[in-house]
């Protein structure tokens, strides 16, 4: 009876074991998984904040606040006039080439996104009127950023910036207000 006992108790314990390690390759995968998407975050917060290939900005202004930078090639300059409830300004280029499909875009704080402005092929020295209307002035802060060719779409099929119309431009031109 014994010996029988322990033939048991040893075929438990080498079941247990199986168990434990099975279940333990699961969580090396998700934590492989995990492990990439965190490195694919930071690599898109890289480009949120300037950092990376993309343009997006990650300053974050206040309402009275003018966003007056250089990037790219680029020269945006931007301002919220809440008598307009609009986004005002110029994107000018700087640059000593064309530019290919340059537009700009505002996010706001409550998650909205303001164009992209049309996009058109910029000559050196060519400056644009930018009007971007708002529904709603339910918003603190706000950011803003010239995008340039295709730097935009680097992660083509997903995401926020893909080419498939399903991402954040799929309705570029809509909710925008240009003038030249």
């Amino acid at each position: 009876m014994k010996k029988q006992t322990t033939i048991l108790f040893g075929s438990l314990l080498i079941l247990a074991i199986t168990l434990v390690s099975c279940n333990s390759k699961p969580k090396s995968s998700e934590a492989e998984e995990l492990t990439k998407l965190e490195a694919a975050k930071g690599a898109h917060e890289r480009d949120v904040h300037g950092e990376g290939e993309g343009e997006e900005e990650g300053i974050m202004l206040g309402l009275n606040d003018v966003y007056d930078e250089e990037r790219n090639g680029t020269h945006l300059l931007l301002e919220y006039d809440s008598e307009a409830s609009a986004f005002l300004g110029t994107v000018e280029n700087v640059s000593n080439e064309t530019l290919s499909r340059v537009r700009v875009e505002v996010h706001l704080s409550n998650g909205t996104e303001l164009g992209p402005t049309t996009q058109d092929d910029m000559k050196p020295g060519e400056k644009r009127e930018i009007e971007l209307s708002v529904e709603s002035d339910d918003f603190t802060t706000w950011s803003t950023h010239a995008e340039v060719g295709d730097s935009e779409h680097s992660h083509e099929g997903d995401g926020e910036h893909s080419h498939e119309g399903e991402g954040e431009h799929s309705h570029e031109g809509e909710g925008e207000h240009e003038h030249q």
